[in-house]
């Protein structure tokens, strides 16, 4: 009678627990979805150490951050690539003479990259950098969002801050315990997302309040975030694997390359086009695979 009474609190324990994951999403939410990845394309071994890729919708442009050396080093090695949508290589030095470019955003025709302690605009249209922003103390500038009100927040994985840049002014904005060795970011209305490689977590943070909640432990670092348009995010680590982290906190390996050598840096995901676009760091490319759902 004892482990029959015991068996029933521990399913109702379970049942509670994942209810409590999943409360706010409607029933069908409920159901995961699996999605299998298909390779679409590779573009050629000429890119150099691509680190970063991001869509240009209004151009249907892909640019590729190139570090080109090594990924702290001051050398002006580095350099942004333009591909088409169908990996071909239409511009392989656009942009020249930076040092270690990373994370990108854009904003109104300007394109925003991270380049070690410095944020560069760049103006899409005529191909030239505008300006050189400077990051107080910063030391390893990685990842960049933008917010609904123009404000550009910068992850610094070397000195555990995120940044702001508002009205051409860099501050740190947020530090702390809960902030280790900041990689990816996302932004969506009001909260910031982070993936927080010095823990493993995903984690929500809110703009206004600076508040931090964590969504999922996963373990690993987290060097790519970008929403998959159902409510959940594709991740990256850097070592090669790229994953779904599901609303609930459930993580899903969608494709693990480590074996290979295969990089999976800072990723980028057309929802539209159902792509998701990996560039592979030390293997020199940039490869696209078509993402399908299975159910």
């Amino acid at each position: 009678m004892k482990k029959i009474i015991l068996f029933s609190l521990m399913m109702l324990f379970i049942f509670h627990i994942s209810y409590g994951e999943n409360q706010n999403l409607k029933p069908e939410k409920r159901i995961y979805k699996v999605y299998k990845l298909s390779k679409e394309w590779e573009s050629e071994r000429n890119l150099k150490v691509p680190e970063s890729v991001i869509y240009n919708s209004s151009l249907e442009k892909i640019y590729v951050s190139n570090i080109n050396g090594k990924s702290g080093k001051k050398d002006g090695n580095g350099f942004i690539s333009i591909l088409n949508l169908k990996g071909k290589i239409e511009k392989l030095k656009w942009i020249t003479k930076l040092d270690a470019p990373k994370g990108m955003a854009i904003n109104q025709n300007k394109l925003f990259v991270t380049d070690i302690d410095h944020l560069v605009e760049i103006d899409i249209k005529k191909g030239l950098i505008i300006k050189k922003y400077s990051a107080p103390n910063a030391s390893f500038l990685n990842d960049v969002a933008i917010d609904k009100k123009g404000n550009i927040y910068i992850s610094d994985t070397g000195n555990d801050t995120i940044y702001k840049m508002s009205e051409g002014k860099v501050t740190a904005w947020l530090k702390g315990n809960d902030i280790k060795r900041p990689n990816g970011i996302y932004i969506e209305k009001e909260t910031l997302y982070l993936g927080n490689c010095g823990d493993g977590c995903l984690k929500a943070i809110s703009i206004k309040d600076k508040k931090i909640r964590i969504l999922a432990r996963i373990g690993r670092s987290i060097d790519g975030l970008v929403p998959d348009g159902e409510g959940n995010f594709i991740v990256s680590d850097w070592k090669g694997r790229t994953a779904l982290i599901y609303q609930s906190g459930i993580l899903i390996d969608l494709l693990d390359t480590i074996k290979n050598k295969i990089n999976s840096a800072d990723i980028e995901y057309i929802v539209r086009e159902k792509l998701l676009i990996i560039p592979t760091f030390f293997d020199n490319r940039v490869i696209a695979y078509r993402v399908n759902r299975t159910n």
